[in-house]
């Protein structure tokens, strides 16, 4: 009566450790998959003291800016991708460090969300975006100007806006010091009265992080 019991227990026993192995196993590679490599960093544009450009509808480029990034931030997370924001408050945040947190972190891409504006031109409209004009990164991932059209397509898909196209910029830090691809968007123009009023719409500004992670899942298929 005995040895059926034993064997039992040793069934389970053995039944158990190769259940707990496939957990650990799974674990593991999602933690390489997910892992410091894979990091993206969302950098929400200005802060604080900064306010950015102040909307023809006086609103602050800031706040849009860290609305939008919080939306992507936390679209990217129930996507299981691991997402670091720069600041997710009205905090100052300087350039350098916003880049040094990118590269301390070993990012496998930096997204900056900002918002356009242009004195005397209230006509100006529509969503741009900005890149350092290199293949800087060694990451065994496409580069900067791939990254730029690749979520320029996407978003003007999603959001309808006008195309103001990829611009090169060697001159901007969160551009120049970062080691892995990144880009600057620009979601709009707070000098136009319409476009600066849908920049702070929650409907628009989730056809704008749609657009973003579409082109970003584009843009790692490409790899």
């Amino acid at each position: 009566m005995k040895m059926p019991r034993i064997r039992t227990i040793l069934f389970m026993i053995i039944l158990l450790f190769i259940i707990l192995q496939l957990f650990y196993g799974l674990s593991f590679l999602i933690g390489r998959f997910f892992g410091t490599g894979n990091i993206i960093i969302v950098d929400p544009g200005h802060g604080g003291k900064d306010s950015g450009t102040i909307g023809i509808n006086n609103s602050f480029e800031k706040n849009i800016n860290l609305d939008i990034s919080k939306k992507l931030s936390k679209r990217l997370k129930l996507m299981g991708y691991k997402v670091i924001l720069t600041r997710n408050t009205d905090e100052y945040v300087d350039n350098n460090q916003r880049a040094n947190l990118a590269n301390r972190k070993k990012a496998k891409v930096f997204i900056s969300i900002h918002c356009n504006s242009v004195e005397n031109n209230s006509n100006a409209n529509g969503v741009q975006v900005l890149y350092y004009p290199s293949e800087k990164n060694n990451n065994d991932v496409p580069g900067n100007e791939l990254l730029a059209q690749t979520i320029l397509d996407e978003v003007l898909k999603s959001t309808k806006a006008n195309n103001k196209g990829i611009v090169e910029r060697k001159d901007l830090i969160v551009l120049n010091q970062t080691n892995m691809p990144a880009m600057i968007v620009e979601c709009g123009f707070l000098s136009n009265e319409d476009e600066a009023n849908l920049l702070e719409a929650n409907k628009y500004q989730n056809k704008i992080v749609d657009g973003i992670i579409n082109g970003l899942e584009n843009y790692f298929n490409y790899k």
